[in-house]
């Protein structure tokens, strides 16, 4: 018999559209049988943030089955591991941990350090990694989805779709199921420490017991979310959520919905069509959850090598528009440099640019984007120098709240000590 609280949510999702609550794509399916209950562009291009980690997790669990590496194992913290920004758990560059508390870390407290540190300890190097995500995407069909990093801090060139995250998420479910606890662990324990379970639907919601969470300015936040009631498991894909509480409702509601409804024909993920890479560019969620944040420059100091040039631009925000273009575009996926908005000297506004290229890939790369009839200028080393020399570096974003979401729960303040009066 439904509760009051369900017939609540039920009819709290007829009165409101999901765009009250996230402004991305949704997806609400059944892993098991990989069926679509309801969607909204779910084949539109989004970025992923630490949705990402799904990923990581899902290749270091094949690398567990398969003998290649053991959850006792000890890997080393290197120092671009270290140098991850939070979340993070902040372990010292020499110091090794297990693969299983790093996996715990990464899958309950959602730490980019220890993306970093599975990724090294997997496949040698990032970007070998990444090539291993993306391979292991194409065997799955996810023929929106282009990873460049393990954890999903933001780059234009990061993407993925509901539809593909809602295949990834059914294939871990169904392949590792010995692995699940990971995704409902309630809080990660470090000493006395104890770090809450990023996804706070778990608390929410009685019958939740997975997946993960993601932020970054760009997307907003999102959530895998999964349900279970009298045996039978429903997932949750939220996009662009406008934040972390708004996230968890929505997903809550979805689920409390999907468990309503009765059994009936579906179509499969599959059927769903992802839109072209590069056909769309993703929203940029900056301007509604992180409203105090530009867009962040390039710092002169990281400028180098030969590079292109997008076209100039008045404002920072047009400038990143294009560049976020581009790097979707065929031509610029798998170009190995960097991207970045550079604020030009004199005043003359800003350039979308690529550098830390060699001269014939920056030729190569230009005249794929000319053909396409794309702007694109080849810039040397010199013109970068000029540019650093000239440009003051902007300056450094100020600290904000926790980048992964306000969804964590927090020890309550600690009360001061009442002191008594002396007595006369």
């Amino acid at each position: 018999m439904p509760t009051l609280r369900r017939i609540f949510l039920v009819v709290l999702l007829l009165a409101l559209a999901p765009s009250a609550f996230a402004a991305g794509p949704t997806l609400l399916f059944d892993p098991a049988t990989q069926e679509v209950i309801s969607q909204d562009r779910a084949g539109e291009p989004w970025y992923p943030a630490s949705i990402t980690k799904l990923m990581t997790a899902y290749i270091v669990f094949q690398k567990l089955k398969s003998g290649e590496m053991k959850l006792d194992q000890k890997l080393p913290v290197s120092e671009l591991a270290h140098s991850q920004p939070p979340s993070k758990i902040g372990v010292p560059v020499g110091q090794a941990v297990s693969v299983n508390f790093a996996l715990q870390a990464l899958l309950v407290y959602s730490a980019n350090d220890m993306a970093y540190v599975l990724a090294e300890g997997a496949a040698g190097s990032i970007p070998a990694f990444a090539a291993e995500m993306n391979g292991q995407a194409r065997k799955l069909g996810m023929t929106g989805s282009h990873f460049e990093n393990p954890n999903g801090l933001f780059d234009p060139r990061h993407v993925t779709t509901a539809r593909d995250v809602a295949i990834l998420a059914s294939m871990i479910l169904r392949e590792f199921p010995e692995y699940d606890h990971f995704f409902s662990q309630p809080f990660l324990a470090i000493g006395k420490r104890r770090l809450m379970n990023r996804n706070s639907l778990l608390r929410q919601m009685k019958e939740a017991d997975g997946m993960k969470t993601g932020f970054v300015c760009n997307s907003g936040f999102n959530l895998v979310a999964t349900a279970t009631e009298d045996g039978h498991r429903l997932a949750v894909v939220i996009f662009g959520a406008n934040s972390g509480k708004h996230r968890v409702d929505l997903a809550e509601m979805l689920l409390t919905d999907g468990f309503s409804r009765p059994a009936a024909p579906r179509v499969l993920l599959q059927s769903i069509p992802n839109v072209k890479t590069g056909g769309i560019v993703p929203t940029d969620m900056t301007r509604q959850v992180c409203k105090q944040k530009p867009v962040t420059l390039a710092m002169s100091g990281s400028l180098g090598g030969w590079g292109i040039s997008f076209g100039n631009y008045e404002n920072s925000a047009t400038a990143d528009m294009a560049l976020r273009g581009r790097m979707l575009s065929p031509s610029g996926m798998d170009l190995m440099g960097t991207p970045g908005v550079i604020r030009l000297p004199e005043n003359r506004g800003f350039a979308a640019a690529m550098w830390n290229l060699d001269k014939p890939v920056s030729e190569a790369a230009c005249a794929r984007y000319l053909a396409e009839k794309a702007p694109c200028e080849v810039i040397p080393p010199e013109t970068f120098a000029q540019i650093a020399a000239l440009a003051p570096d902007p300056a450094p974003p100020a600290v904000t709240a926790d980048p992964e979401g306000d969804d964590v729960a927090k020890p309550a303040p600690k009360k001061k000590p009442v002191k008594k009066k002396k007595k006369n």
